[in-house]
């Protein structure tokens, strides 16, 4: 079948000078990945351009050369970045949070030097989540830029898998991005840092779920003070939304329904999600998507409003 135009914002890139590495640090398994290989699955579900990402999932835990592996990773994602321009952009690898020096010195080289599409968050660092105090600064950096930010799951603080088959990108990663997700809305992150786009992976994970139950139990069962109920789903709409693994009915006769129509845009996961997974949830997606308006905008048109270099 002939697939409609589209750009993944959730399409990730393994470095090769770190691929040897990863395998070590995190016992898993990477799949084959090459620019060529994007290309070739690209081509096969009609993606125009693919925004790069390292799914650096472990190499945050306690590791002292981050800083050398996000250079690495930056630099190569923008030597693929200009071999093949209307391709591929990228999301700029940053260093642990919890060096915010070191991460705000990342993000200058990867805007002026390397001219990044946006940055990568992971959605924790050590046992602190997106809307935690100390990273602050770094927000306050990226809204002065109005930069783009992907937020990618990892794993959970405890990683304990209930059985060998329910693995962390199985079951984990989806709550690990509605944890970070509401850290940032009661924090008041999402609020107080408004330039910045910040899209969230797999559909925002079980944000659009449960936002309803966690803003209604939030000022009353729990206390909070600073946000309303209504406060929380209106910094929920905030966010922008991809739809990688994400793409059945289950999850789209909640997301669309309830989120702004403008923020949300396609995603594939390729590699680390195979083809034989994913070009079905791409053709199940375009079966769904029967509105020419809204799959227009799924599809480019917002995406095209967020990275307006690829106007």
């Amino acid at each position: 079948m002939a697939y409609p135009t589209k750009i993944d914002v959730h399409h990730h890139f393994i470095p090769p000078a770190y691929a040897a590495k990863f395998v070590k640090i995190s016992n898993f398994k990477l799949p084959p990945w090459s620019p060529q290989l994007s290309i070739d699955y690209m081509d096969t579900v009609g993606t125009q351009t693919a925004i790069l990402s390292f799914p650096n999932i472990f190499l945050h835990e306690g590791e002292e050369d981050s800083k050398a592996i996000a250079r690495q990773a930056n630099t190569y994602a923008a030597g693929v970045r200009d071999t093949y321009p209307s391709r591929f952009g990228f999301f700029a690898t940053v260093p642990s949070l919890s060096s915010v020096e070191v991460v705000l010195e990342e993000i200058k080289y990867a805007f002026d030097t390397l001219h990044a599409d946006g940055v990568l968050l992971m959605t924790r660092y050590g046992k602190k989540y997106l809307g935690h105090a100390d990273f602050k600064p770094i927000w306050a950096a990226l809204n002065a830029r109005k930069a783009v930010v992907f937020i990618h799951p990892g794993p959970s603080i405890e990683n304990n898998p209930v059985n060998e088959y329910l693995s962390a990108p199985v079951l984990d990663f989806p709550h690990e991005t509605t944890k970070t997700a509401l850290d940032m809305i009661i924090s008041g992150t999402v609020r107080l840092y408004p330039d910045v786009k910040m899209i969230l992976s797999h559909a925002g994970g079980n944000l659009p779920f449960v936002v309803g139950r966690a803003a209604s139990l939030l000022p009353s069962f729990s206390g909070l003070k600073t946000a309303t109920t209504e406060d929380i789903i209106e910094d929920a709409k905030r966010l922008y939304f991809d739809l990688a693994l994400s793409s059945t009915s289950h999850t789209l006769d909640t997301l669309l329904p309830n989120f702004p129509s403008d923020h949300i845009m396609y995603g594939s996961d390729f590699p680390f999600a195979p083809p034989v997974a994913t070009i079905p949830l791409a053709k199940g997606l375009d079966a769904y998507l029967t509105d020419d308006e809204t799959r227009s905008k799924v599809y480019l048109r917002n995406a095209l409003g967020v990275f307006p270099r690829l106007r």
